[in-house]
């Protein structure tokens, strides 16, 4: 080998070794998350919120006789027996094939024509009941995306039927990721997202917030950071919205459960209590949170009360001085003295975790 190609490999086992320093010791940009739907796609918190409302129904009654449909041979109105007044006009104040109530609708025929024995004789009652309720064009429009929809349902069981259950969150997002890139396969991207998208991200946002909250090893420090960062990415200008639950219990709850390992490493229970009562006055009334504290006292007591019972007990048990006859009354009034009222209820738990002891054992494993 000459001077001059040593020298050509000399630099490139130089180059090689430089690159692999910066890979092992050179901090690496943070993979990106890959979402199904983040707060790059026109699905805002609003949408979601709209989409998981009722199909808003009129004033009508199940009597009443619609402008649209005519009595069967009955002489009764067929569409109003089965469908008691929807609000068609509300329901696609929007367009026809919208993102809020569209899907509703689809199920909505679904099950008001469940009972036809083939998909040829459901697809005609469909039709012909759109075609009762709607103008031509409208009823070709929601007919013919409604047979779409319906197939691509029926094919998307066919495809998923020996799924399994996730084990995981990752398993859960991937599973939902693959249903939706079926659906935008089989009506495509438009039409897939506009049904299914608002579904879709609420699901996927509930999956990944859960992962979170749920995190065991994390603090809630740095739970509340990748919330934040979650929010961000899936909402965009909804990300501070999406902190705002209308029910202040479920996101004391929720707050309880980011801040699990903090207040599990607090040695003091005096400490724990003060920090558990920090996190009520964020979300709770004076009256409420004075409320809390009293039944977490009577929780507290109730505890306490059935410790001193199982000591008690225990010494008549082991009292070798009374017949089993003795040990069962004195047992018996001691539950009377320490329980009260609720003696008889303690009573049937008692027989009942007996009984259930007693089950475990006779069917433990050899």
């Amino acid at each position: 080998m000459t001077i001059k190609n040593k020298k050509a490999v000399a630099i490139i086992g130089i180059f090689i070794l430089l690159f692999l320093i910066g890979y092992w010791f050179f901090p690496k940009e943070k993979e990106q998350t890959e979402y199904i739907f983040d707060k790059s796609y026109n699905i805002s918190l609003e949408d979601v919120k709209k989409a998981r409302k009722s199909l808003p129904r009129n004033e009508l009654t199940p009597d009443s006789t619609s402008l649209n449909s005519t009595p069967d041979e009955s002489g009764q109105n067929a569409v109003d027996q089965r469908d008691p007044g929807l609000d068609l006009r509300e329901i696609f104040g929007e367009g026809l094939i919208n993102s809020y109530t569209t899907l509703k609708y689809f199920k909505h025929l679904e099950h008001l024509f469940r009972k036809s024995s083939t998909l040829g004789e459901h697809f005609d009652e469909v039709k012909k009941y759109l075609f009762a309720e709607f103008s031509e064009a409208e009823a070709w429009t929601l007919f013919e995306t409604y047979k779409k929809y319906l197939q691509c349902e029926m094919d998307l069981i066919e495809e998923f039927r020996n799924l399994t259950s996730a084990k995981s969150t990752e398993e859960a997002i991937d599973t939902l990721k693959q249903i939706q890139e079926f659906r935008r396969d089989r009506l495509g991207v438009e039409l897939a997202d506009k049904l299914f998208g608002a579904d879709v991200k609420a699901k996927e946002y509930a999956l990944r917030r859960a992962d979170i909250v749920g995190n065991d090893v994390l603090y809630g420090e740095d739970k509340e950071k990748l919330l934040k960062q979650l929010n961000k990415d899936m909402w965009g200008e909804d990300a501070d919205a999406i902190e705002k639950h209308p029910n202040d219990y479920n996101r004391y709850k929720e707050k309880l459960l980011i801040y699990e390992k903090d207040l599990e490493e607090i040695e003091s229970e005096a400490m724990r209590q003060a920090r558990i009562k920090e996190y009520r006055t964020e979300f709770f009334t004076p009256e409420v949170v004075k409320r809390l504290d009293e039944v977490d006292q009577q929780i507290a007591d109730e505890k306490q009360n059935e410790i001193d019972y199982r000591d008690k007990q225990k010494k008549i048990l082991e009292n070798t001085g009374l017949t089993e006859e003795i040990k069962n009354k004195k047992i018996e009034a001691l539950q009377n003295k320490m329980f009260g009222k609720e003696a008889d209820a303690f009573r049937r738990r008692e027989t009942m975790r007996l009984e259930l002891e007693k089950m475990i054992q006779e069917n433990q494993k050899p």
